[in-house]
């Protein structure tokens, strides 16, 4: 079941073949999580986001339109739920940094000071230019994969990516 296409296990799932699902979940489950943590930015969160998104897509798989790419209708399902998260408890928390084994004391301090700087302006922006950035910078996914998953035009992506990355910049040269 590993080498099929994501079109052929939706169709293996809807015809009652239980371990194509798994199959995606595996294929997406990281992609996914990395999604829903950089919206939320908690580990915790994000791993129950995922959980319900695939809950959800799961439940709803009969209704997936099928000339669409399975992971962009994946990537809606999680970026909802995340953003309903974040709505409904409008906290969020910054990303603990991971660090390499061979960088000295000094390094490892002056990296996890950039990378907090950069989740404190990350987090500063607005949903929509955070998950635009998430989705090209983190999950690096094309123009024209964004513009199916947020259901845009690719200038409109553009546009907002640009956007984002001014604001950001401007946020980290105030600070």
């Amino acid at each position: 079941m590993a080498g099929k296409s994501d079109q052929e296990l939706v169709v293996e799932c809807l015809n009652g073949e239980n371990g194509a699902f798994d199959q995606l979940v595996l294929r997406y489950q990281l992609p996914m999580y990395r999604t829903a943590l950089g919206i939320v930015k908690d580990p915790d969160t994000a791993r129950d986001i995922i959980q319900i998104g695939f809950v959800k897509s799961w439940e709803k798989l009969a209704s997936y339109n099928s000339s669409h790419q399975f992971y962009s209708w994946l990537y809606r399902i999680i970026i909802n739920e995340s953003l309903n998260h974040i709505r409904s408890a409008r906290k969020m928390e910054l990303v603990s940094s991971s660090q390499e084994d061979d960088q000295t004391p000094h390094l490892i301090m002056v990296d996890k000071e950039e990378h907090r700087r950069l989740h404190e302006a990350i987090a500063q922006l607005g949903d929509d230019q955070r998950i635009v950035l998430q989705l090209r910078h983190f999950e690096e996914l094309s123009y024209r994969d964004i513009a199916e998953v947020l259901e845009m035009d690719e200038k409109k992506v553009k546009s907002r990516l640009f956007s984002a990355r001014m604001k950001l910049r401007e946020i980290l040269v105030q600070a």
